[in-house]
C-alpha cells in the first residue's frame, strides 16, 4: 500500500505526484471504491418489484492517519503541512523559529491523491477534508483525516518500486506522556490527563449542479473531549462551570526537541457536558466541549517549534 499527495495549483487538474517528493507516511488507509447517491426511477407497472435507480453526485473518499511530529527543525514545514492546509488551515513560517496553522474560512487549497493497492490505483482529484487530532497517554498522537475528491475508475498499475519512496521528511514521533509532554491544562488546571482530542468538523459536502461540480466546506464546528482525572472542588467546580456557561482555554504542549515540539492553543472553549468514570479504580472525567472564535478564524492554532 502507497500514498502520494500532492497540492493541485489548479482546482482539479492533477499534477501528477512522485513517489520521490509525495510519498505520505500513512497508517489506517481506508479508500473507498466510490461514493454515491441514488436516485429512485419510481415506475409504474402492471407487477410488483424494484424499478432501478440512477447514481448521482458521484465522488471518492480517503480516510488515513498520520503520526503527529515535527520537522525535525524549527521554522520548517512539516511534510504533512500541505495536506492540513487542504483542511482548511492557513501556514505562517517564521524561518527558523516556527511554523504556526490557524484555521481559514475559505481558499484553502485542493490536493491530488494516488492510492496504490495491491496493483491497482485509485486517484482523488480536487480533494478536500477535515481532520482531528488525538493525543491519548502511552500512545502516539496522531491527526486523523478525512478527504473526499472526483471520481475516477480505477487502473492496473506498477506501484512505484519501494527504492524510489521516500518518507525522509516525516520524522519519528514521541510518545504522550509526563516527560514528553510537558504542558496540559484546560481552564487554568493543570489536570492529570489520560486523553485530549480535538476535531475541526469541517461539514463536507460533494456539490454535483449544471455546469459546476466538486467538493464544498461550507461551515465547521469544532468541538473536542478532555479526559481527566477527578479534580477537587477547591481546583475546580466544573458542574458550576457548565451551569454558568463560561468559557476558557486549553493548551497542549507536546515534545521537548526544538524541530519537534507541538503546541496546541484553543483559547475560547466552552465545556457542554461532564461525565463520570471509573478507570482502574480512580474516578476519571471526561469532558465535551466547543471550540468557539474570538473574532474569526482564531479558535485554534497550531504552532511547531
Amino acid at each position: 500500500m502507497l500514498l502520494l499527495a500532492k497540492r493541485e495549483v489548479t482546482p482539479g487538474v492533477d499534477p501528477i505526484p512522485t513517489a520521490g517528493a509525495n510519498s505520505v507516511m500513512v497508517r489506517a488507509f481506508t479508500p473507498e471504491l466510490i461514493t454515491a447517491e441514488f436516485v429512485q426511477r419510481n415506475l409504474l407497472r402492471p407487477f410488483k418489484g424494484n424499478s432501478g435507480s440512477m447514481a448521482v453526485g458521484v465522488h471518492r473518499r480517503f480516510q488515513f492517519e498520520i503520526e503527529l511530529a515535527g520537522s525535525g527543525a524549527p521554522g520548517t514545514a512539516p511534510a504533512w503541512g500541505d495536506i492540513l492546509a487542504a483542511c482548511g488551515f492557513s501556514e505562517t513560517i517564521t524561518i527558523g523559529t516556527s511554523v504556526q496553522y490557524l484555521p481559514v474560512s475559505e481558499g484553502e487549497p485542493t490536493l491530488t491523491m494516488y492510492g496504490y493497492l495491491d496493483g491497482v490505483l485509485f486517484k482523488l482529484t480536487n480533494a478536500k477534508g477535515t481532520v482531528s487530532l488525538q493525543m491519548d497517554a502511552k500512545t502516539i498522537p496522531v491527526l486523523k483525516f478525512d478527504f473526499i475528491g472526483a471520481y475516477s475508475d480505477g487502473a492496473d498499475v506498477v506501484q512505484p518500486a519501494a527504492n524510489t519512496v521516500d518518507y525522509s521528511k516525516f520524522k519519528q514521533p514521541q510518545t504522550v506522556g509526563k516527560i514528553n509532554t510537558p504542558t496540559f491544562s484546560i481552564y487554568g488546571v493543570q489536570a492529570c490527563m489520560q486523553a485530549f482530542g480535538v476535531d475541526v468538523a469541517n461539514q463536507l459536502a460533494w456539490r454535483e449542479l449544471v455546469n459546476c461540480a466538486g467538493p464544498r466546506s461550507p461551515d465547521r464546528q469544532p468541538k473536542g473531549t478532555a479526559m481527566i482525572e477527578l479534580t477537587s472542588m477547591q481546583q475546580k467546580n466544573w458542574g458550576a462551570t457548565i451551569k454558568d456557561s463560561a468559557v476558557g482555554a486549553a493548551q497542549s504542549i507536546h515534545g521537548t526537541v526544538a524541530g519537534n515540539i507541538i503546541q496546541l492553543d484553543l483559547p475560547n472553549i466552552q465545556v457542554t457536558s461532564a461525565a463520570l468514570q471509573d478507570q482502574e479504580g480512580i474516578a476519571m472525567l471526561n469532558l465535551g466541549f466547543d471550540v468557539n472564535p474570538n473574532t474569526g478564524d482564531d479558535e485554534m492554532v497550531l504552532t511547531l517549534k
